[in-house]
Order: C-alpha cells, then structure tokens, then sequence
C-alpha cells in the first residue's frame, strides 16, 4: 500500500476514534466505575492475524461502551517473518457486566520478510504478491482493515477475562471473512 494510502487510513481511524471518545462520554452506563475499565491480553489469531499482545481502554469510566484497543504481534519461521501492529475501536455490550458481546472495526499495519535464501549468487527474488493468512499482500509494509464480532467473559470486579470473536480481514485486494480470535488475560477495574 502506498504511503499517501497508509496516512489517509491512520488520519481517518484517528478521527473515528475522537468523535467516538467525545461521544461516549455523553452516554450513561448501567455499571459506572470509578476509572475507566482497562485490559492486557494475548491474542492468537484476530485482529494481528498471529499471535498479539493487546491494551484496551474505555474511552469512559465504565466496564461497557466504546473503547480502544492497540497492540504488537507476529511470528517468525525458517522462511518469513511478520510483525503486526493492530489498532481499532471496539463496543462492549453487557445486561450483567460479565457477559459481552463485542462489535469493532480497526486497521492492522502488517511488515513482511521473506527470509528464503533461494542459493544463487547476485540472483533476485520477488516474493510479492504473497498470500499471508488468506490476505494477499502487494508490497513488503500494508495495511489492512479487520472487524470484530465476539463473545467476551469479563469479571465485574476485575480479574482474568477471556474472549472469542470472528474478525473478518480485507484489503484491496479482497476479503477474508473467515478468520478468528481466541483471547486471554486480565481486566483492571476500579469501582
């Protein structure tokens, strides 16, 4: 993807993410915290495609609403290497504070090596397009849209909290949308 593409993206999700947080901050919460619902998790699969460490945050004091999530992953093998960078919004709906269902959508930079040596000297190689995940990616450095739709077991008073969700990815080049995540890790509340 080009560079003038990968900014027009950012400054669009960032704008998203702005009308959003000022916008949930108008809305009440049936469970009102004292700070904003915060989690760390690791993700396999999802939104970074492989493996993810992920932060969230409730753009309001509450375990519910809009949020933001951001994170780091990737994976190496023998032959390639991919780093991911996934960052989104994400809505958290409760009737119990302990049951969530998740709806988001976001953008996931994605770097891509090929790291095969292919044994002739001076010879060049051209790995791209490749298919990574069912994703076909054009160029070495891309970014590609995902979205979220999941189920999310989350304490009300804070603790370990786990999750799963079909998160669909697409680029210019098509669409995914079969592609899931399976997640672990903990939820800081302040009541």
């Amino acid at each position: 993807m080009k560079p003038t593409k990968i900014i027009i993206a950012l400054f669009t999700i960032g704008s998203a993410l702005f009308s959003i947080q000022t916008q949930a901050q108008r809305l009440p919460s049936k469970f009102p915290e004292a700070a904003p619902r915060q989690n760390v998790y690791v993700e396999l699969g999802g939104n970074g495609i492989a493996f993810n460490a992920m932060y969230e945050n409730r753009f309001r004091k509450a375990a519910d609403g809009a949020g933001f999530k951001v994170g780091l992953g990737g994976f190496t093998s023998n032959y390639e290497k991919v780093f991911t960078l996934p960052v989104g919004v994400n809505w958290l709906l409760t009737k119990d504070n302990k049951h969530f269902f998740e709806m988001g959508f976001g953008a996931t930079f994605l770097h891509y090596e090929d790291k095969f040596d292919w044994g002739w000297p001076g010879g060049t190689y051209n790995p791209y397009p490749v298919d990574v995940a069912g994703l076909t990616i054009d160029a070495k450095n891309s970014v590609f849209g995902h979205l979220t739709l999941g189920y999310r077991r989350q304490p009300s008073t804070g603790g370990i909290m786990w999750g799963v969700a079909v998160t669909p990815q697409f680029n210019q080049n098509g669409f995914w949308p079969v592609w899931f995540g399976l997640k672990f890790g903990y939820s800081f509340s302040r009541k």
